[in-house]
């Protein structure tokens, strides 16, 4: 399978691309005590989640195929059917061409999937999200199930998971260290500088850090969570609104200016992020998207009919 010429690693995809911090990680979520050297092949998809950036790690440990990602955005209600999709493709990679055609029984990885949420929204330490919770009716014993554990990485939540594993603490202290940056209003790029050098000074990622420091900066300044953007473009879509939709009253108004400032990201985000990874971020259309980096002129999602922009 070949690779998404578009895709980028992550900070956390490429700090768990070791084999020894991926242990760790595991064997906090699973409670296990597999030793650093355990041998662990790791098989992310990099075409299949995220079109640009990888925040997912795939890989094979002890019979067990483990799919492990990170989210910093909002909680996906469609990530248990995402994931069925992607283990369809992970087995697929897996297997040789004529396999299926065996009569003897194939033996295959048993499935593992885990979330690590390091979003800002609240999230309890540990939830649990299921493909039969999106089927059309609920059934006692559905026939076909995935089941995803999620838990809360967010040094702030004091989390267990995350003090039963040196490399998560130190993940989620980074993490938040920028966002405290931030809060005290630096300016991302300097919020991102001051981590890393705080990280290094204080042995948090140091040898990761002190190897990668640059590789990091670029990475998180390129796909930093987009979620606090859009937190801010409400903001100021606010005071837009208002001046460009005064005559329409004070509820148009602020719905107008939503709608200018969410175009005016999506623009900016043209040759940066794939449309498709642009209409998850905002929670719109791909048809809207599509629209709006073609220049059409429109005021919003909805006056876009469903196959007004063909897929390509």
């Amino acid at each position: 399978m070949t690779a998404n010429r578009e895709y980028k690693d992550s900070v956390f995809s490429l700090y768990l691309s070791n084999p020894e911090r991926l242990i760790d990680v595991y064997n906090a979520v699973a409670r296990t005590e597999y030793p650093p050297d355990t041998p662990v092949e790791i098989n992310t998809l990099t075409d299949v989640l995220y079109k640009n950036q990888i925040n997912d790690l795939s890989f094979i440990l002890d019979g067990q195929i483990v799919v492990l990602i990170e989210h910093q955005s909002t909680i996906n209600e469609n990530m248990a059917l995402r994931l069925f999709l992607y283990s369809a493709r992970v087995y697929e990679k897996l297997m040789k061409s004529n396999a299926l055609y065996r009569k003897k029984r194939i033996p295959i990885p048993v499935p593992k999937f885990i979330v690590l949420y390091n979003g800002n929204e609240r999230y309890p330490e540990h939830g649990v999200q299921k493909l039969s919770d999106s089927f059309v009716f609920q059934q006692e014993n559905p026939q076909l199930e995935l089941k995803i554990d999620i838990y809360n990485i967010n040094y702030e939540v004091n989390a267990e998971i995350v003090r039963r594993s040196r490399s998560l603490n130190e993940y989620s202290r980074f993490i938040g260290r920028i966002r405290a940056n931030l809060d005290d209003g630096l300016a991302l790029e300097e919020a991102i500088k001051q981590a890393i050098a705080y990280g290094i000074e204080h042995d948090i990622m140091k040898e990761f850090l002190e190897a990668h420091g640059s590789e990091v900066a670029n990475m998180l300044l390129s796909g930093w969570n987009m979620d606090e953007a859009l937190a801010v473009s409400k903001e100021e879509g606010y005071e837009d609104g208002f001046e460009d939709g005064e005559k329409l009253g004070l509820e148009k108004g602020e719905k107008l200016g939503e709608q200018k400032k969410q175009r005016e990201l999506i623009l900016a985000l043209k040759g940066v992020l794939s449309p498709e990874v642009i209409a998850e971020k905002f929670q719109v259309s791909l048809e809207y998207v599509m629209a709006v980096l073609s220049g059409a002129s429109i005021v919003s999602e909805e006056s876009v009919p469903y196959e007004a922009v063909k897929k390509e």
